[in-house]
C-alpha cells in the first residue's frame, strides 16, 4: 500500500504507547525494522524536544530517531544535522492575554521553562508532570512569571464541567495570533496558529527533499489533525472521534494492542 514512504512520524501518548507507558518491544522492534528499511522514523510531541533526545536509551530502542518534533510544532530537532530549530513561539503579550482570557475558569496553569516545570496550584498532576520530564517542579501564585518571556506554550488543567463554556468562548479567538486546542481531557494547550506538527513535519521534510506524499503519520487527538491532514494520516481505533474524521485511515487494533505497530507490518514493511 504505501511502497514509497519515506518518512514516518509518531505521537508518543495513546499512539506508540499509553500514557506513562513505555512502547513495546514489538513496536520498538517495528521501529528497527522502519530505520533498517532506510525510512526516516521521528517523535511528534506535545512535549518540549529537549526532553525526548534520550528517549531510545530510555525505552532500550535499537538506536536513536532520525528527528523529534517537540512542543506541538514549535521545535524540531534533525540528528542528522544535530540542527535545532524552533518555530512561531508565543510572545508574552500574548500569553497574559491568554491568561486572563481563562481567568473565569479556575484552572490550575502549567508550563515548560527552561530545566523547570511551573504550575500556579501544587496539585498531584502536576508534580507528575514536572516528574516524568525530569524538571524542576515550582509551584508560584506570582502570574508575571509565566508571561516574562516568550514562550512555545502555556496550559491549563481545569475542572470538566467548564468544558462546553471554554470550548465555546474558544470560538472566540478566530482572528487572534494564537488557538487553544485539547491534549488531554482536561488539559487545554495554547501555542502560535502557526504552531503545529503539521508544520514542524513540513519543514523537516522540505529540508530532506522530501515529498508529503511519501509521508505518513500517527496520532490520536486533536494535536495531531494538522500532522494527519498533510500527510497519509493514521488514526489509533481508540483516539478521538474529531482526528479519526480527518486521519485517511484508522488502526484496527487500539493503541493498547499496538495498533501502531500493527499497522506498519501489515501495509508498510
Amino acid at each position: 500500500m504505501f511502497e514509497n514512504i519515506k518518512v514516518i512520524a509518531a505521537d508518543i501518548d495513546g499512539t506508540l504507547a499509553k500514557t506513562a507507558v513505555n512502547p513495546s518491544a514489538y513496536t520498538l522492534d517495528t521501529i528497527k525494522a522502519i530505520q533498517d528499511k532506510g525510512i526516516l522514523f521521528g517523535l511528534a510531541s506535545g512535549r518540549p524536544a529537549d526532553d525526548l533526545t534520550d528517549k531510545y536509551k530510555i525505552w532500550n530502542a535499537h538506536r536513536q530517531f532520525d528527528f523529534i518534533i517537540g512542543w506541538n510544532g514549535c521545535q524540531l530537532i534533525d540528528f542528522s544535522s544535530d540542527e535545532h530549530y524552533e518555530f512561531n513561539r508565543l510572545k508574552k503579550e500574548w500569553i497574559k492575554e491568554i491568561i486572563d482570557f481563562m481567568a473565569e475558569f479556575d484552572a490550575n496553569i502549567h508550563m515548560y521553562l527552561p530545566g523547570r516545570y511551573i504550575a500556579s496550584s501544587d496539585t498531584d498532576r502536576a508534580w507528575y508532570s514536572a516528574y516524568k520530564n525530569r524538571r524542576k517542579y515550582e509551584v508560584t501564585d506570582d502570574l508575571s512569571v509565566f508571561y516574562g518571556q516568550d514562550n512555545c506554550g502555556i496550559m491549563f488543567r481545569y475542572d470538566l464541567k467548564y468544558d462546553e463554556a471554554i470550548h465555546e468562548k474558544l470560538k472566540l479567538l478566530k482572528d487572534k495570533p494564537y488557538i487553544g486546542f485539547n491534549t488531554q481531557k482536561d488539559l487545554l494547550e495554547f501555542s502560535h496558529k502557526n504552531s503545529n506538527k503539521g508544520y514542524a513535519l513540513k519543514q523537516y521534510c522540505a529540508m530532506h527533499g522530501i515529498s508529503m506524499d511519501d509521508v505518513l503519520s500517527f496520532g490520536d487527538t486533536d494535536n495531531d489533525n494538522e500532522m494527519l491532514k498533510i500527510s497519509h494520516g493514521v488514526c489509533l481505533s481508540d483516539g478521538n472521534e474529531n482526528t479519526k474524521k480527518i486521519a485517511e485511515y484508522v488502526t484496527e487494533e487500539g493503541c493498547a494492542q499496538d495498533g501502531f505497530a500493527k499497522f506498519v507490518r501489515r501495509h508498510v514493511l
